[in-house]
């Protein structure tokens, strides 16, 4: 599984005019007020999901791969995300536009390589990172526009387009009648949520389920959250570079 999978899970410029002067689609409305109220939306600084990550590849037989994973995600633009596995943890970190890995062998952390993250990455990072804070704004840079009307699993749904420039764009799908997110499709990948939870007047999912098929088969990776923190004090150390020598 690439890194790059791990960070597109939850629930990353193109020149454009200002959103402000840009009537949305209406479905939106509908969907953040699905969510919760918008002024507690509004008032989010730091979202910070706690759970484990399971995955299986797509070879046939392949056995399932447990994770323990936390992630934060802070405004404007700040992540760090940790999933430690049976033998490899990965840290994924952002600070604006810095972006890395640090891998380190789980059973002994003092084994570690610290990589920066390619360009495309870096935007896929900051896009995702957008995605998990502002709540179905327009992008920064970016645009949203409405495709209309389509079916999923049976569901009458509306699909709206967040465009992050760069060949990102999330297409996601909402039930027009509630603004219920029914799935969401970036590039080959495509997710889906279940079951809800809510912590702080604010719904979320209990999982979202990725799978991607490929020449072997379909991989998928499921995200189990038990716990959502909202409007944490981090420290800023928390989104530093570590002090490992990048590898080559």
């Amino acid at each position: 599984m690439s890194k790059a999978r791990f960070r597109l899970l939850f629930s990353a410029l193109v020149l454009m005019a200002p959103a402000a002067a840009r009537s949305e689609p209406a479905v939106l409305g509908l969907a953040r007020a699905y969510l919760g109220p918008e002024s507690t939306l509004e008032g989010l600084k730091t979202v910070r999901f706690i759970g484990t990550l399971d995955r299986v590849d797509q070879a046939p037989g392949s056995p399932v791969i447990h994770n323990e994973l936390d992630m934060v995600f802070e405004k404007p633009l700040r992540q760090h995300m940790v999933l430690k596995g049976p033998k490899v943890t990965i840290t994924t970190g952002l600070d604006g536009y810095n972006g890395w890995d640090l891998l380190q062998d789980s059973t002994n952390p003092a084994r570690q390589r610290l990589k920066w993250l390619d360009v495309q990455d870096l935007r896929t990072l900051r896009a995702n990172t957008w995605e998990n804070l502002y709540y179905y704004k327009t992008p920064e840079g970016g645009s949203v526009e409405d495709k209309g009307p389509e079916t999923v699993d049976g569901v009458d749904c509306e699909r709206v387009d967040f465009d992050h420039g760069a060949g990102v764009v999330y297409q996601r799908y909402f039930d027009r009648d509630t603004g219920r997110l029914v799935q969401t499709i970036l590039g080959e990948e495509t997710f889906k949520e279940s079951g809800e939870q809510h912590f702080y007047g604010i719904r979320f999912p209990k999982t979202i389920v990725s799978t991607v098929k490929g020449p072997k088969g379909v991989f998928t990776a499921t995200a189990t959250f038990t716990q959502v923190i909202l409007n944490e004090n981090l420290p800023d150390s928390l989104f530093a570079v570590p002090s490992t020598p990048p590898g080559k």
